[in-house]
Protein backbone atom coordinates (compact mmCIF):
# COMPACT_ATOMS: atom_id res chain seq x y z
CA UNK A 1 0.00 0.00 0.00
CA UNK A 2 0.97 3.48 -0.89
CA UNK A 3 0.56 4.62 2.71
CA UNK A 4 0.91 8.44 1.52
CA UNK A 5 -2.27 8.29 -0.37
CA UNK A 6 -3.84 4.87 0.63
CA UNK A 7 -3.89 3.16 -2.66
CA UNK A 8 -2.90 -0.73 -2.57
CA UNK A 9 -0.18 -1.29 -4.94
CA UNK A 10 -2.97 -2.96 -7.37
CA UNK A 11 -5.03 0.26 -7.31
CA UNK A 12 -1.76 2.60 -8.02
CA UNK A 13 -1.23 0.21 -11.44
CA UNK A 14 -4.12 -0.34 -12.68
CA UNK A 15 -4.68 3.40 -12.73
CA UNK A 16 -1.12 4.46 -13.54
CA UNK A 17 -1.79 1.79 -16.26
CA UNK A 18 -4.92 4.70 -17.90
CA UNK A 19 -3.27 7.07 -17.38
CA UNK A 20 0.25 6.52 -19.28
CA UNK A 21 -2.45 5.32 -21.93
CA UNK A 22 -3.72 8.76 -21.71
CA UNK A 23 -0.59 10.22 -22.00
CA UNK A 24 0.50 8.23 -24.99
CA UNK A 25 -2.94 9.19 -27.07
CA UNK A 26 -2.24 13.31 -25.57
CA UNK A 27 0.90 13.29 -27.12
CA UNK A 28 -0.12 11.65 -30.16
CA UNK A 29 -2.73 14.11 -30.18
CA UNK A 30 -0.37 17.19 -29.85
CA UNK A 31 1.18 16.26 -32.70
CA UNK A 32 -1.71 16.00 -34.84
CA UNK A 33 -2.95 19.68 -33.97
CA UNK A 34 0.65 20.55 -34.62
CA UNK A 35 0.46 18.61 -38.12
CA UNK A 36 -2.52 20.68 -38.91
CA UNK A 37 -1.80 24.09 -37.51
CA UNK A 38 1.41 24.02 -39.87
CA UNK A 39 -0.60 22.88 -42.89
CA UNK A 40 -4.01 23.90 -43.33
CA UNK A 41 -4.89 26.00 -46.02
CA UNK A 42 -7.78 27.68 -47.54
CA UNK A 43 -10.27 30.35 -46.22
CA UNK A 44 -10.58 29.76 -42.90
CA UNK A 45 -6.95 29.40 -42.09
CA UNK A 46 -6.58 32.14 -39.64
CA UNK A 47 -9.73 31.08 -37.48
CA UNK A 48 -8.40 27.48 -37.45
CA UNK A 49 -5.05 27.89 -37.32
CA UNK A 50 -5.70 30.25 -34.04
CA UNK A 51 -8.00 27.37 -32.69
CA UNK A 52 -5.13 24.62 -33.31
CA UNK A 53 -2.66 26.77 -31.50
CA UNK A 54 -4.98 27.17 -28.81
CA UNK A 55 -6.07 23.72 -28.14
CA UNK A 56 -2.30 22.00 -28.14
CA UNK A 57 -0.90 24.87 -26.27
CA UNK A 58 -4.00 23.80 -23.47
CA UNK A 59 -3.08 20.27 -24.56
CA UNK A 60 0.79 20.71 -23.30
CA UNK A 61 -0.54 21.45 -19.85
CA UNK A 62 -2.82 18.81 -19.44
CA UNK A 63 0.10 16.15 -20.67
CA UNK A 64 1.97 17.31 -17.44
CA UNK A 65 -0.99 17.05 -15.29
CA UNK A 66 -1.37 13.66 -16.55
CA UNK A 67 2.69 12.78 -16.29
CA UNK A 68 2.31 14.22 -12.68
CA UNK A 69 -0.26 12.06 -11.65
CA UNK A 70 1.82 9.08 -12.47
CA UNK A 71 4.81 10.03 -10.73
CA UNK A 72 2.57 11.03 -7.57
CA UNK A 73 1.25 6.92 -8.08
CA UNK A 74 5.11 5.92 -7.69
CA UNK A 75 4.85 5.13 -11.53
CA UNK A 76 7.13 6.70 -14.22
CA UNK A 77 5.47 8.02 -17.18
CA UNK A 78 6.86 7.35 -20.97
CA UNK A 79 9.13 10.09 -22.19
CA UNK A 80 9.80 8.95 -26.00
CA UNK A 81 7.76 8.77 -29.40
CA UNK A 82 8.83 5.16 -29.80
CA UNK A 83 6.93 4.79 -26.31
CA UNK A 84 3.66 6.46 -26.99
CA UNK A 85 3.69 4.97 -30.66
CA UNK A 86 3.66 1.81 -29.00
CA UNK A 87 0.84 2.27 -26.55
CA UNK A 88 -1.51 4.43 -28.40
CA UNK A 89 -4.13 3.09 -31.16
CA UNK A 90 -3.52 6.73 -32.92
CA UNK A 91 -1.14 6.94 -35.69
CA UNK A 92 0.71 10.12 -36.65
CA UNK A 93 0.04 12.56 -39.47
CA UNK A 94 1.44 12.96 -42.44
CA UNK A 95 3.10 16.32 -43.11
CA UNK A 96 0.35 17.14 -45.80
CA UNK A 97 -2.03 20.28 -47.29
CA UNK A 98 -4.85 19.66 -45.34
CA UNK A 99 -8.25 21.64 -45.54
CA UNK A 100 -10.15 23.21 -42.58
CA UNK A 101 -13.23 20.33 -43.09
CA UNK A 102 -11.04 17.50 -42.87
CA UNK A 103 -9.19 19.51 -40.22
CA UNK A 104 -12.62 19.57 -38.39
CA UNK A 105 -13.15 15.94 -38.71
CA UNK A 106 -10.04 14.58 -38.38
CA UNK A 107 -9.99 16.60 -34.58
CA UNK A 108 -13.48 15.57 -34.14
CA UNK A 109 -12.19 12.01 -34.25
CA UNK A 110 -9.08 12.80 -31.72
CA UNK A 111 -11.34 13.97 -29.59
CA UNK A 112 -13.71 11.22 -29.60
CA UNK A 113 -10.56 8.71 -28.81
CA UNK A 114 -9.38 11.06 -25.92
CA UNK A 115 -13.15 11.13 -24.37
CA UNK A 116 -13.62 7.83 -24.65
CA UNK A 117 -9.99 7.36 -22.87
CA UNK A 118 -11.06 9.19 -20.03
CA UNK A 119 -14.09 7.94 -19.62
CA UNK A 120 -12.21 4.38 -18.90
CA UNK A 121 -9.98 6.28 -17.03
CA UNK A 122 -12.46 7.99 -14.35
CA UNK A 123 -14.45 4.28 -14.23
CA UNK A 124 -11.09 2.87 -13.32
CA UNK A 125 -10.06 5.29 -10.81
CA UNK A 126 -13.31 5.42 -9.15
CA UNK A 127 -12.99 1.60 -8.69
CA UNK A 128 -9.90 1.80 -6.84
CA UNK A 129 -11.05 5.05 -5.02
CA UNK A 130 -8.66 7.32 -6.49
CA UNK A 131 -10.51 10.35 -6.16
CA UNK A 132 -7.68 12.52 -7.81
CA UNK A 133 -7.31 10.95 -10.35
CA UNK A 134 -11.11 10.32 -11.15
CA UNK A 135 -11.24 14.46 -11.14
CA UNK A 136 -8.46 14.81 -12.89
CA UNK A 137 -10.29 13.04 -15.76
CA UNK A 138 -13.68 14.30 -15.13
CA UNK A 139 -12.05 17.80 -15.48
CA UNK A 140 -10.63 16.89 -19.03
CA UNK A 141 -13.63 15.24 -20.34
CA UNK A 142 -15.26 17.99 -19.62
CA UNK A 143 -13.11 20.39 -21.85
CA UNK A 144 -12.88 17.89 -24.39
CA UNK A 145 -16.36 17.60 -24.90
CA UNK A 146 -16.61 21.23 -25.08
CA UNK A 147 -14.13 21.19 -27.78
CA UNK A 148 -16.43 18.24 -29.43
CA UNK A 149 -18.93 20.76 -29.26
CA UNK A 150 -17.07 23.62 -30.80
CA UNK A 151 -15.91 21.57 -33.87
CA UNK A 152 -18.98 19.92 -34.54
CA UNK A 153 -20.72 22.77 -34.72
CA UNK A 154 -18.12 24.69 -36.91
CA UNK A 155 -18.32 21.03 -39.51
CA UNK A 156 -22.07 21.38 -39.95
Amino acid sequence: MNEKLGLDKSATEAVAGKLGKLLADLHIVYGHLHALHWNIEGKQFFGVHRELQSMYENLAEQIDEVAERMLILGHRPATTFKEYLATSSLEELPSRKYSAEETAKLVLQDLAHLIKELRALIETAGEHNDEASADLGVEMLGEFEKQNWFWSAFSA
